[in-house]
């Protein structure tokens, strides 16, 4: 009878200890990394930049982004990792910026004030001036408020040290005799019963994790940042996660798990208050850090922790961190011809007045073949839509998610007639996923419903977790700014860390 040898368990000791694979925790572990820590990153949740269907690298999701640099956080972090340059370089602008297909008007509106006030003229000339002075104001609210977060204002703020560092970086953000960065008052309030008022609001549920009403601060930060232009990434988010990620290597930090082989956390070991160490599926080792950083879902954090933890009085603050739906993806390799000449790059198509429910982000862009699965078609292009799918939709199975495929389907014939007949492949991220990454992790773009409390309306998990050594990084902390909430919890989760490691000198 053959014997199989298991060898013994061994200890892996790191300064700090990344575990999933959110943008804000991958930037936590590059900057520790680059600070001059021995930092681990455990994949678990990580879906790769693109994913693959019958030779065709396909989006995970579309991605309508700002440039980095009117994002405080996202500046100060590129900046210091060496990537801004290489960020900005990689970002398409959106031809136009972001167009809106609304059921009686179809706009562009782009970054470019006298192009904006044009198409606002010829589509609602009575409404104009009205609506010009909103989004104006908008704009300002957008800048008054950039200098606060510049400041790395703890958010959310939690205790009475965090609230009292909240409200005096507001106090101080400004220019000297200015008030303070208005953040209760929501804005647009005029364009409330419009349709581009309407409309703006579904926008920015596009872009941030937040569901339910916004508060004041994510509806500026979102839509101040689109409507000064949007642009398409390569991998959306997950490309630039990757990117980033990249940086914990060059740094002599260690990485566990690629696009190919995913290294997923199977459980996390306690010695008391504190986390001692996580197992990694698959291996016999057991990873031992100073600090963690959890960069994966709160209810994924739940199910790592022992039995006993999952619902006593210290996991309580995960169980208010609530799936309602999530943005979900159709993808369609496209022959040439497939799309209309007036289609933009990025736009939101709103059906009917309804609202939210029936809205469409579409987005396009080149199509790329797998290496080796045979040559790219010249003028083929992959059509992206996302939607809202209620987060229990993922519970009825395959049937349940084909039937949501051809509702969307349905919508986007309608707005695009002939496309279907133009199709090379159809392809939805959650059915084509392999087995194992389905499920939970394979949630690119969830919407929360937090039962947290709020400081000037921003709610979320605070950085620092009931267990002492353990830190929050991922887009649960600040859900409602979407990509720059990621790299605000970043930077913050990388200062947490960096109290509790003890400075240390910084390579130059």
């Amino acid at each position: 009878m053959a014997l199989t040898f298991h060898p013994p368990s061994t200890q892996r000791v790191f300064d700090a200890c990344v575990i999933g694979s959110q943008l804000g925790g991958v930037v936590a572990g590059a900057l520790l990394a680059k600070r001059g820590y021995r930092v681990l990153h455990v994949d678990h949740d990580g879906l790769g930049p693109t994913y693959e269907d019958q030779g065709w690298l396909l989006p995970h999701g579309p991605l309508l982004m700002p440039s980095p640099r009117l994002l405080p956080a996202a500046e100060i972090a590129l900046q210091e990792l060496g990537l801004l340059t290489d960020v900005q370089r990689a970002l398409e602008p959106s031809a136009p910026d972001l167009q809106l297909i609304l059921p009686r008007a179809r706009l562009e509106l782009a970054r470019d004030p006298v192009q904006r006030a044009a198409e606002l003229a010829r589509e609602w000339p009575a409404d104009a001036a009205r609506i010009e002075a909103a989004l104006a104001d908008l704009h300002r609210r957008f800048e008054a408020i950039s200098p606060f977060l510049r400041a790395l204002p703890p958010l959310p703020a939690s205790g009475l040290l965090e609230r009292w560092r909240l409200s005096r970086a507001r106090r101080t953000s400004g220019a000297p005799g200015q008030a303070p960065p208005p953040l209760e008052e929501a804005p647009l309030r005029e364009l409330a019963d419009h349709p581009l008022g309407r409309a703006l609001q579904v926008v920015a549920r596009f872009l941030g994790y937040l569901d339910g009403e916004l508060p004041p601060l994510s509806a500026v930060r979102l839509l101040g940042a689109v409507l000064r232009g949007g642009h398409r990434l390569p991998g959306g988010v997950e490309g630039l996660r990757e990117t980033v990620r990249r940086k914990i290597a060059e740094s002599r930090g260690e990485l566990l798990g690629s696009e190919t082989a995913p290294a997923i956390a199977s459980g996390l070991e306690l010695d008391g208050h504190r986390i001692a160490s996580v197992r990694v599926a698959g291996s016999h080792d057991a990873f031992t850090a100073r600090v963690f950083l959890a960069a994966t879902d709160a209810m994924a954090v739940r199910r790592l922790l022992p039995e006993a933890e999952r619902t006593g009085r210290r996991a309580r603050p995960l169980q208010e961190m609530r799936v309602h739906r999530q943005v979900a993806t159709l993808n369609w390799v496209l022959l040439p011809g497939g799309l209309p000449p007036g289609l933009g790059e990025t736009a939101i198509c709103l059906p009917s007045e309804g609202g939210e429910s029936e809205a469409v982000l579409l987005q396009t862009q080149p199509a790329r073949r797998s290496p080796g699965k045979g040559e790219k078609r010249d003028g083929t292009v992959v059509l992206t839509a996302a939607t809202f799918l209620p987060a229990a939709a993922r519970d009825q199975g395959e049937s349940g998610l084909a039937a949501w495929a051809a509702s969307i389907r349905a919508s986007v014939s309608e707005l695009l007639p002939f496309f279907e007949g133009h199709v090379l492949l159809e392809s939805m991220p959650l059915l084509a996923a392999p087995r194992e990454r389905r499920g939970s992790r394979l949630m690119p773009h969830p919407l929360y419903e937090v039962g947290l409390p709020r400081t000037l309306g921003v709610t979320g998990l605070p950085t620092r977790s009931p267990w002492k050594n353990l830190i929050f990084a991922g887009r649960e902390v600040v859900p409602g700014l979407g990509v720059e909430g990621e790299f605000h919890a970043g930077l913050q989760a990388a200062a947490a860390a960096e109290r509790l490691l003890g400075k240390k000198d910084r390579p130059r």
